[in-house]
């Protein structure tokens, strides 16, 4: 079944996934970060592996702090140019004018525009998949943050959020020196079983939230919420409604080499779902435990 199948069949009316609110480690190391950022005009990268919350974490920092926000929206990153960044600007930050044709006569009006706004409030040019950018984008951004308004110059943070380093490009090495990169580092045990309380808690008894919370896929939102609709699959197959550390055991060792690998925040290499698994029992049975993830 789909996941929005087995969530009709559960009785549910929402897909309690949708915008699920989850504080995380990761979320309050963001917001530190993009505060400091933010009253330093700095250009931050923001990067993780797909389906770690990064834009999530961005949104929810950028909203405490009170930003104005700018968005280059159009699809086709790798496509992105100084001049669609330019005209994101003019058009996000006015609410009446439209960006001049002429590169020069645009150049002075993004100064201005700029300039006026940032006097009134903090700016923060914001753009997803910034791993896509092209390396000649990335150049002219650092030349575009330089840009001066009444002897201030920086007049906005910028946050390029990507699935890797958009700074691992050739010929950027000058703008790598000016960027932070700054590494999600997914979901703790301990955050993955409440996030799986704080969605899909009455389903999981408590021997199955110790057991998911000690796999790979615990560290990744999408990883477990594919994980947690196979565990519910499982469960209403047999007649239940709630999944079992029984369930755990016998999906996630006939699903291991299906599931994404996922790097966890162990200090031991990666381990696989049933490795996980088999630590955890005999560690039960009076064995000594593998540590498998440490709780940041």
């Amino acid at each position: 079944m789909t996941k929005l199948e087995t969530f009709v069949n559960l009785g549910l009316k929402v897909d309690p996934f949708y915008h699920a609110e989850h504080e995380t480690g990761d979320g309050l190391r963001i917001q530190r970060i993009l505060n400091m950022a933010v009253e330093s005009r700095a250009m931050v990268s923001i990067v993780g592996e797909r389906g770690m919350g990064k834009t999530q974490a961005v949104r929810a920092a950028l909203d405490k702090i009170g930003c104005r926000i700018v968005l280059v929206e159009k699809s086709q990153k790798e496509r992105i140019s100084i001049s669609d960044i330019e005209k994101a600007i003019i058009l996000d930050l006015s609410t009446n004018e439209q960006p001049k044709a002429n590169g020069e006569v645009r150049a002075r009006q993004l100064r201005r525009i700029v300039g006026e706004a940032s006097g009134k409030q903090k700016i923060v040019l914001m753009i997803e998949e910034a791993h896509r950018l092209h390396g000649n984008t990335l150049r002219s951004l650092k030349t575009l943050r330089e840009i001066q308004w009444l002897g201030k110059s920086e007049l906005f943070t910028v946050v390029l959020i990507g699935q890797s380093d958009p700074m691992n490009k050739a010929g950027v090495s000058e703008v790598r020196l000016r960027t932070d990169c700054v590494r999600m580092q997914g979901l703790t045990g301990t955050e993955a079983v409440e996030y799986v309380r704080a969605t899909l808690g009455k389903y999981f008894d408590d021997g199955a939230l110790e057991l998911i919370s000690c796999l790979p896929q615990s560290n990744n939102y999408l990883d477990l919420q594919e994980l947690l609709v196979r565990l519910l699959n499982y469960a209403l197959a047999g007649g239940r409604n709630q999944v079992s550390k029984q369930d755990v055991t016998e999906v996630s060792e006939g699903i291991q080499t299906a599931l994404p690998s996922v790097k966890t925040k162990s200090v031991l290499s990666p381990v696989s779902g049933s490795d996980a698994l088999k630590s955890v029992l005999a560690a039960r049975k009076g064995s000594s435990p593998v540590p498998l993830k440490s709780v940041m």
